[in-house]
This record gives structure tokens, C-alpha cells and sequence, in this order.
């Protein structure tokens, strides 16, 4: 994979296969589902605690082996086995369009799964492009430890400031020169903030008249 570009993926109408049942792949199958997806797991057997995942309404589960001769009807598919020679033979026969993740040879597949930090609204996404692990494990350590410990509260409160602004009667560069004050260090950090954002907004108000 010689470039790749970052987006933020809506996943819950996708359909999605993993295959596998160890570790990466219950780790894979966590946090697709978290973010609304519904996944068909492919494994003859899990391994470590899944009790949770299987009883979760997005997840069925077909209990057997994958082939290296078969393709799966998914628009992504990931191979979370041990078996490279697997991947390799289903990386062929894949069917056009089709998007695929190998967990040995990131670099082999479509795409890679960067690590990723959450703070409410706020993600931060790492990634090497499969190049180390280790390095990205590092590099997501230093941000997480230089990152506000208030940024998802900041953001709870611009969310809902922004739609408040936007859905009043003014002039759009009045509203922006708000939203842009608003999500300034000074402005964040006063505590009386919801007071100059009620007093703010009724100054775009009686602009427009």
C-alpha cells in the first residue's frame, strides 16, 4: 500500500466479516461494533473471553474455517488469523471491490486500523502505516499525555453552542466570529462562559434587525 488517506468511516451499514478468533480478532470485532457495526465472525473456535461479544445483537457467529479458495460476500473483510498462506490465497480471490485487512502484513491489505485515542468527541487517530507498531504505540503514549484533560467536556459544550448559533436569525460572519471566540483557549477556560455565549448571541440577534 503505497499511500493511503485518513477518514473517519460511518461503519454501521457496512457488512462486515472477521475472521478469526483469537486476540486481534476479538480486538477488531470490539471496536466495530462500538462504533454500530453489525459483524459475521468466521472461526471454528474463540479463544480468551468472548462471552460478552456473543451475546451482543451485532455479532453472529459461523463456526468454521475459511478457505484459501473461498471468497466472502462483505464490503470489508477482516483476516485476523495466524495463517498467512490463508491471507495470501484469500487476498486473490477476493471479490472486486471488496476491501480487506490483513493483521500480519498490514501494508498487504486495503486498509490498516490506526490507533486511536477517545475523549468524548474528540479522536485522534495514529498510525505508521503498518511501518512499526511499537513506534505507534510510543507516539499515541506522548499525545494522550499532552492532550487537556477537559478537551471532552470543551467539546460537549462547542457542540452544543454551535447549533445553538447556527439555528438563530443572523448574519453568518456574526455567527462565525462567535464560534471562533468560543473555542479560544481564554474563552474555554472563563467560567463564565454560558453567559457570554447568551449575551453573544443576542448581539448577532439584534444585528440582524
Amino acid at each position: 500500500m503505497s499511500h493511503a488517506l485518513p477518514y473517519m468511516i460511518q461503519v454501521s451499514q457496512l457488512s462486515i466479516t472477521v475472521v478469526g478468533g483469537g486476540m486481534v480478532a476479538k480486538k477488531r470485532t470490539q471496536s466495530l461494533i462500538d462504533a454500530g457495526a453489525h459483524i459475521h465472525l468466521v472461526t471454528p473456535r474463540l479463544k480468551g473471553d468472548w462471552d460478552e461479544l456473543i451475546r451482543s445483537h451485532n455479532l453472529t457467529w459461523e463456526a468454521r474455517k475459511v478457505t484459501d479458495e473461498e471468497c466472502l460476500l462483505a464490503d470489508w473483510v477482516f483476516l485476523c488469523t495466524n495463517n498467512s498462506a490463508l491471507h495470501d490465497g484469500y487476498k486473490q480471490n477476493k471479490v472486486p471491490r471488496q476491501m480487506v485487512y490483513r493483521c500480519d502484513l498490514a501494508q498487504e491489505g486495503n486498509f490498516y486500523v490506526p490507533a486511536s485515542i477517545e475523549r468524548g468527541l474528540l479522536s485522534v487517530s495514529v498510525s505508521t502505516a503498518g511501518a512499526s507498531p511499537s513506534y505507534t504505540k510510543h507516539i499515541k503514549e506522548t499525545l494522550e499525555a499532552v492532550l487537556p484533560s477537559h478537551a471532552a467536556e470543551d467539546l460537549q459544550f462547542l457542540q452544543q453552542a454551535r447549533k445553538r448559533i447556527l439555528a438563530q436569525k443572523g448574519e453568518r460572519q456574526a455567527k462565525l466570529k462567535v464560534l471562533k471566540e468560543l473555542a479560544s483557549k481564554d474563552r474555554l477556560r472563563d467560567p463564565n462562559r454560558e453567559e457570554w455565549l447568551n449575551e453573544a448571541c443576542a448581539l448577532v440577534e439584534k444585528e440582524r434587525r
